[in-house]
């Protein structure tokens, strides 16, 4: 495993990702079978999945900076560029490059124009400061998909106050109440029209905004503080709680279905309801990989499910690349599909989409092993460069100080 990555969490990514990819191409195929296309539009949970990961991730590499810096300013200031520097370089490209495909698309006619919604200068500039989950035009119409890095990097604005604020389980209640009642107020003078009935729909600003979404994150601080020691592979558990872990995770899912999908309502509950399951189905990915480590599998399981795991591994690693090009891919395949495969029968719908997945994906990651070459590795470096500079100033400081006092 690399450094300061947890096998279990890479897992989550990949379904995530994969979900994600699959909803968004299973709408070029009308003629799926009716329960292959409602699991497919069960992919957009994914995202709720990411959150949960996310939170997990911040909280996990907090208390690790926490146990090594000089104070809460240090760790701060080491967390803000540590996520700036991991998000914002690709995004950064990402504007630039979807910027150039519609340009070129509306210039060209192409019947779908529509690759991004109408937005102005000002749309651009909410998105390079990452406060485009604010607004209704900026939030998703610059870089597609993008209303969840907004969403995500808003959660990172306030992440370092919550984990100072919220050191043991009565502080962390308290902060869970007063984000939930926030949330909740925010919604009733908005999308609700000051009442508790709120209609939010689908895939609208009232979904993808921080007072629907924000929750998944407080779901995943509670499974960072409640099961710390699961997460990391730490304990062990029996085979009936791990398949407790398992039935949790199918239970919830079918209950984000049932609200999000099967019925198409109560839009504003799902993701929550997709937040744990997503944390039910991590504890169980974590569960079997410490019971596989205590109990010596036997070597043909092992062997049968090694590609699998590499193929988990590689697609949670670039899971952020691809979820930022693999758009491209949809779009290209749009055309391809339109006339010529959009009305083939159930069962070549199935094989055809399942090809056209595989694929997507195969191009998205080598896209992102390429932007991640050219982009991302040199923001890497510069990352380390500022926080060992950052490191070495605190530290200094601290010597300083210690000095003084004796």
């Amino acid at each position: 495993m690399e450094k300061g990555r947890v096998a279990a969490l890479d897992a989550g990514r990949a379904l995530a990702i994969v979900g994600v990819v699959g909803v968004h191409l299973s709408f070029q195929f009308p003629n799926l079978p009716g329960t292959v296309a409602l699991i497919a539009r069960m992919g957009q949970y994914g995202v709720q999945l990411f959150f949960v990961i996310s939170a997990i991730t911040i909280f996990m590499t907090l208390e690790v900076d926490h146990a090594r810096c000089a104070d809460a300013r240090h760790v701060t200031l080491r967390f803000y560029i540590k996520r700036f520097f991991r998000i914002a370089p690709l995004y950064y490209a990402a504007i630039a490059v979807y910027g150039l495909i519609s340009y070129g698309a509306t210039r060209s006619g192409i019947e779908r124009a529509w690759i991004l919604g109408a937005h102005g200068p000002m749309d651009v500039l909410l998105n390079l400061v990452f406060l485009h989950a604010l607004s209704p035009t900026a939030i998703n119409n610059v870089v597609p998909g993008g209303w969840s890095i907004g969403v995500e990097m808003l959660f990172y604005m306030i992440a370092p106050l919550l984990f100072f604020v919220a050191v043991d389980r009565t502080r962390l209640m308290l902060a869970t109440v007063v984000l939930l009642a926030i949330s909740l107020g925010v919604m009733s003078m908005s999308e609700c029209h000051r009442t508790l009935e709120c209609n939010v729909a689908n895939n609208t600003f009232g979904y993808f905004w921080p007072p629907v979404q924000g929750p998944c994150f407080i779901v995943g601080m509670w499974a960072w503080y409640a099961f710390r020691s699961h997460l990391l592979g730490a304990s062990t558990v029996t085979r009936r709680v791990c398949l407790f872990y398992f039935a949790l995770a199918i239970i919830f899912a079918l209950v984000t279905g049932a609200l999000g999908v099967w019925f198409d309502k109560a839009h504003a509950l799902a993701p929550i309801a997709a937040a744990c399951s997503a944390v039910a189905f991590l504890l169980f990915v974590c569960s079997q990989q410490a019971r596989k480590h205590h109990g010596m599998p036997r070597a043909a399981s092992r062997v049968r499910f090694t590609g699998l795991r590499r193929c988990a591994a590689a697609l949670g690693r670039e899971s952020y690349g691809i979820y930022l090009w693999h758009f491209i891919c949809v779009y290209l395949t749009f055309h391809f599909f339109d006339r010529v495969f959009g009305q083939k029968n159930g069962e070549t719908s199935i094989a055809l989409f399942g090809a056209t997945l595989v694929g997507v994906l195969a191009v998205s990651y080598a896209l992102s092993r390429a932007s991640d070459r050219l982009i991302q590795g040199r923001a890497t470096r510069l990352s380390r460069r500022l926080l060992a500079s950052v490191d070495r100033r605190f530290h200094l400081t601290r010597e300083a100080r210690a000095s003084a006092l004796r």
